[in-house]
């Protein structure tokens, strides 16, 4: 019935959309007579927790609660609902209601839907008119009609997937709820969740705040004393202040190691100045001895880079230098600073440290190897790696996670399978390439090449990930990544190269590891004309022609006057004649 009731409502107040089309007023003569206090906001939810495997967009999920405290119905139409700051006097966050009545001594829930995908506990949908509710800093609901303020609100310290809702120990009031210690985060127990991972009373009296003097929580219905940590309980062991698979409004985080069973509660993270992000909540967030606690920029991993569970909010990151601190209110209980810092990598505290002087001592910090989420590297939530390990030869496997020895190949492993030295659709300095195939599964890592020499920096990291090239397969290298190399949209570039493939009749060039000769190829005539582009190839037979000899397709063409470029990049060779 409550379902069948809210759906009626909903199409009542769908009825008046073109009512209302013209947008907000200052609200409608039906609600003429309403006075400050004839209705009270009662309940916010401000911020969606999305259960795992869903999308954590608070559209659509967005809700706020009224309470009718009178014995007699109230109709709605005309009302004026605002969202703003609370510093803010007038905001085009704004909605006039259409024709919906509240019951006597009732709840009415209002949701940033539309009718037709109104979930069953919300009564009333404004659609997008008010924009997103706050999920950081404070934020401000008010119900006018006519110029007359009937209620406002304000809510902070929004939580992911709580509500913010009026202590139920009394009916809801309008001058109570001008109270900050009124309000209070809503219980986490199964009788709270109204939807997987989100918790609150919507259309129901709310629960009591049992509200305590600061220093207190809730632990499972009983109050008592927070456990706060002092200095020494806690150590920054990891930060991320340049990910690079993601932006770094989104993908900065710090790691926290606890090292002594505590309460997270008012824990807050702050930067060399500003203002602190603090972890606030009325439920004791008790963690234990040797966790790893994340603080990110965001909480949603489709969107942070596929970090683990978020604690907690973090401050930005600067790249360098960069100080990011822990503190209990006034009391800092650690800092770590930090002069530069790796792209995609995070500077992590060396395995087995855990006192808040060590991440002081240079020496005591690397760069994070293991990679996570999206592709960036370093351990999250994790223990981190011992940096005093030498990492010489190794190179971190993509499917585990784990350091192991590079596979540098040897002679006949690895060859120079085609290449490209004068095309004529990109130009030489952007349009050379080469390709090498594996006869053996080996790594790339530490590959050099050159014309003459083998140049000193190799075209593919030494460490890092593992760049694995199993048996048969190809890697292609070129000088640019983008579009002006000619080549097929997609080709994968394993790695760049800056030396010239000589265009003129003939040219070498070679590759290797470790500044020793691998492979080297060479060719005695261009192959290309002022119309035509061709690769060099090397048949399947290890005969050596060019790709217009052995009949290959154009991979790129131009028109007026035509001309293309011939070869196989990143593909089978065909034989030689």
């Amino acid at each position: 019935m409550r379902r069948l009731a809210r759906l009626s409502m909903l199409l009542s107040a769908a009825a008046l959309a073109g009512a209302g089309a013209c947008g907000p007023s200052g609200g409608g003569a039906t609600c003429d007579g309403l006075v400050a206090g004839a209705l009270v906001i009662s309940e916010v939810q401000a911020d969606y927790d999305a259960p795992a495997g869903a999308s954590g967009a608070d559209t659509g999920h967005e809700w706020f609660e009224i309470y009718n405290p009178s014995s007699a119905p109230i109709e709605l139409a005309g009302v004026l609902v605002e969202h703003l700051r609370p510093t803010e006097t007038i905001t085009d966050d704004a909605h006039t209601m259409g024709t919906i009545t509240i019951p006597a001594g009732g709840y009415l829930v209002l949701g940033n839907v539309v009718p037709e995908t109104a979930p069953a506990h919300v009564d009333y949908g404004y659609g997008a008119d008010l924009g997103d509710l706050f999920n950081t800093g404070s934020g401000k609901l008010r119900l006018s009609c006519g110029g007359t303020v009937i209620d406002e609100a304000i809510y902070d310290n929004v939580e992911a997937g709580r509500t913010r809702t009026l202590d139920g120990s009394q009916a809801p009031d309008y001058q109570t709820n001008d109270l900050p210690a009124a309000w209070c985060a809503a219980g986490d127990g199964a009788e709270f969740e109204y939807e997987p991972a989100n918790f609150g009373t919507p259309g129901a009296p709310n629960q009591d705040c049992m509200n305590v003097t600061p220093g207190q929580c809730d632990d499972g219905g009983t109050m008592r004393p927070t456990v706060p940590p002092v200095v020494g309980d806690v150590v920054i062991t990891e930060v991320m202040p340049d990910p690079n698979a993601v932006g770094d409004a989104v993908g900065e985080w710090i790691e926290v190691r606890v090292n002594r069973d505590i309460d997270v509660n008012d824990l807050a993270i702050a930067g060399a100045s500003g203002t602190p992000i603090t972890v606030t909540s009325s439920s004791c967030l008790r963690v234990t001895a040797g966790s790893h606690l994340v603080f990110a920029r965001v909480a949603d991993t489709a969107m942070n880079g596929g970090l683990p569970t978020v604690t907690g909010q973090t401050v930005s990151l600067s790249n360098d230098p960069g100080t990011v601190r822990v503190l209990l209110g006034a009391t800092e209980l650690d800092a770590m600073t930090w002069t530069t810092s790796p792209t995609g990598r995070s500077i992590q505290l060396s395995a087995g440290l855990t006192a808040p002087a060590d991440n002081e001592v240079a020496t005591n910090l690397c760069e994070g190897n293991a990679p996570y989420g999206a592709g960036d590297l370093g351990s999250p939530g994790m223990a981190n790696r011992d940096c005093g390990a030498t990492t010489a030869g190794m190179c971190t496997d993509a499917g585990t996670g784990a350091l192991r020895p590079i596979v540098t190949p040897t002679a006949g492993q690895l060859v120079i399978s085609e290449w490209m030295p004068d095309p004529v659709i990109a130009t030489d300095a952007n349009g050379e390439w080469f390709e090498l195939q594996a006869t053996a599964d080996v790594d790339l890592n530490g590959l050099q090449a050159g014309a003459t020499s083998l140049g000193a920096t190799p075209i593919v990291p030494a460490s890092g990930p593992c760049v694995r090239l199993a048996t048969g397969t190809r890697a292609m290298f070129a000088h640019t990544t983008d579009a002006t190399n000619g080549l097929p949209a997609g080709t994968p570039i394993a790695g760049t190269f800056t030396f010239g493939l000589s265009a003129n009749n003939a040219g070498s060039f070679q590759i290797g590891f470790g500044g020793a000769n691998l492979a080297t190829a060479t060719w005695a005539t261009n192959a290309s004309t002022t119309s035509v582009g061709s690769s060099w190839q090397v048949s399947p037979t290890g005969t050596i022609c060019t790709a217009v000899a052995a009949g290959a397709a154009p991979y790129a063409t131009a028109a007026g006057p035509t001309r293309s470029d011939v070869g196989t990049p990143g593909a089978a060779n065909p034989n030689c004649p």
